[in-house]
């Protein structure tokens, strides 16, 4: 089984049915040190592309040269940083935004979005702790954004208003 194991392409979706177990002897490669799973059932669910357009560990390093980032013409998916700084392959800003499906998984992009939760969380906890009610107002726009497929349209102050139909 850990020869098919090791066949499956990094960034598949997998699904492992497993016993934990304590260990005999202490386990010193990963964080976990304490147990280890004893795999039973190795399931793949979606197996990813063999060759991704990008490493998430390489759109997460470090880039000092903010030009080595920018976006750059051809097929080129990686540039090596300046010599001599041997830092491994650039992730281009382009490439992260035509795959961004994989670039929300870096971990700066994560720590963002759990920054931007954290925020809301508490704005969200001093307003009910102050009486207010959080409500959901329809969005007001001042024309069909949609493609004017069956929008709501009304007299707003003498102009022609719409609701909006995204959420």
């Amino acid at each position: 089984m850990i020869g098919w194991v090791k066949t499956t392409p990094k960034e598949s979706i997998i699904e492992i049915k497993a016993k934990v177990v304590i260990p005999k002897d202490a386990i010193t490669g990963p964080t976990q040190k304490e147990v280890e799973l004893q795999v039973q059932e190795f399931w793949v669910i979606s197996k990813s592309e063999p060759t991704l357009p990008f490493n998430i560990a390489d759109a997460s390093r470090l880039v000092l040269d903010q030009e080595a980032e920018g976006t750059g013409g051809g097929d080129d998916k990686k540039e090596e940083v300046k010599e001599g700084e041997n830092l491994g392959p650039v992730v281009k800003q382009d490439i992260r935004l035509n795959n961004r499906i994989i670039d929300l998984r870096v971990p700066t992009n994560q720590a963002i979005f759990k920054l931007q939760s954290g925020v809301c969380r508490l704005y969200r906890e001093f307003m009910m702790d102050n009486g207010f009610t959080e409500i959901h107002t329809p969005k007001l726009i001042a024309g069909a954004s949609e493609g004017g497929a069956d929008v709501f349209k009304f007299d707003y102050f003498g102009t022609t208003a719409c609701l909006a139909q995204s959420p």
